[in-house]
């Protein structure tokens, strides 16, 4: 089956053919994730080829939903609104968090932050990768949240210590979902709730979502990089 499958005509509103669509591409990315990706390359030093397990992009249905919030994040437009509705209820299905919870805490972001919590949240599933800041080939902690604030045109130095001592200092209180965490050599952003953050963790893993611990979030200080 694919998204070409889908009879429009059938579809009475735009939220149901999207729905329907969405539920195809979460099959898909079903069998996407679950099929192993091997490539074979030429290896100039020892001057013969192995096989490698290519760090590949795991296919997940919040970066699906996200990645079409993303497109209609510039506007105030109902359909960016139902799509970023649609965003936290799976994101909370995944941290366990009320959706509509989050929903109010993204919506009384600004449009800047809400455009760089999308982008972030597209980007879930992206392999990490060192020093490199690219949703083709991968991020590392500060490369992800260089490429989403980018997304919502403000350009950020690229270590995690320079965006932080950049940033204007905020609190809990103060802070809207889509600012960022500094815990010590490492960069995460805020999705506005709780513990709750998006980030590229370290090398093996992917771009995701994640409650952190008590202990990190105390030691973690909250700032605005825009």
């Amino acid at each position: 089956m694919s998204a070409s499958d889908i009879d429009t005509q059938s579809c009475r509103d735009e939220s149901r053919c999207r729905g329907v669509a969405v539920r195809i591409r979460r099959l898909l990315a079903v069998v996407v994730a679950s099929t192993a990706v091997t490539v074979t390359f030429a290896d100039p030093l020892l001057g013969g080829s192995a096989a490698q397990a290519a760090p590949a992009r795991l296919a997940d249905p919040i970066a699906e939903v996200a990645s079409g919030a993303l497109v209609l994040a510039r506007t105030t437009t109902p359909s960016f609104a139902a799509w970023r509705r649609e965003v936290a209820e799976e994101v909370g299905l995944r941290l366990e968090i009320d959706p509509a919870v989050l929903e109010a805490a993204w919506s009384r972001a600004d449009a800047e932050h809400q455009i760089a919590l999308m982008a972030a949240l597209a980007q879930i599933g992206t392999p990490y990768r060192r020093r490199t800041s690219d949703p083709e080939r991968g991020f590392d902690c500060s490369g992800l949240t260089t490429w989403a604030w980018a997304q919502a045109g403000h350009s950020l130095p690229r270590n995690s210590t320079q965006q932080w001592r950049a940033g204007d200092p905020r609190t809990i209180d103060t802070a809207q979902a889509g600012d960022l965490l500094r815990y010590p050599g490492h960069v995460m952003m805020w999705l506005g709730v709780g513990r709750a953050i998006v980030h590229s963790p370290q090398s093996g893993e992917h771009v995701e979502v994640q409650i952190l611990s008590e202990r990190s979030f105390e030691r973690s200080q909250f700032f605005d990089p825009s």
